[in-house]
């Protein structure tokens, strides 16, 4: 399954929606060298921070024709190793849903191998 993305930015950095439910998430990003930080064959940080914003703002409310419903309030990252290989995936799981705020987690695996966990906040937004 892939799902629309109308977000231009994370079409601009090829993110694919492999499978989105209830419960969460998961994303991938096939690795180029333009997306290395300044050490040769490492992806930047940023890079890996947006894949998992993306995995947990999809899991924490669906898109409605390609249109994102909700907004990061905060998140935060800690990287655990380098993301080095060839295929970048976030897996985002909802750790509390509320009315109108949604707390998830991500988990961002290069090539299979743990490289990255985040947690987020994300608002539930009106696009009508």
């Amino acid at each position: 399954m892939t799902e629309e993305i109308k977000n231009r930015f994370n079409h601009y950095l090829g993110i694919e929606v492999l499978h989105r439910d209830d419960e969460g998430c998961k994303v991938a990003l096939k690795i180029r060298p333009d997306l290395f930080n300044s050490i040769e064959g490492v992806v930047h940080g940023g890079v890996t921070a947006t894949l998992a914003d993306v995995a947990m703002g999809h899991g924490a409310a669906p898109h409605v024709d390609g249109v994102q419903q909700c907004v990061t309030v905060e998140s935060k990252i800690q990287y655990l190793y380098p993301a080095r290989g060839e295929l970048l995936e976030a897996q985002s799981f909802v750790l509390k849903r509320g009315k109108s705020l949604i707390i998830m987690e991500a988990r961002v695996t290069c090539d299979g191998k743990l490289v990255a966990c985040a947690t987020g906040t994300y608002a539930r937004v009106n696009n009508k």
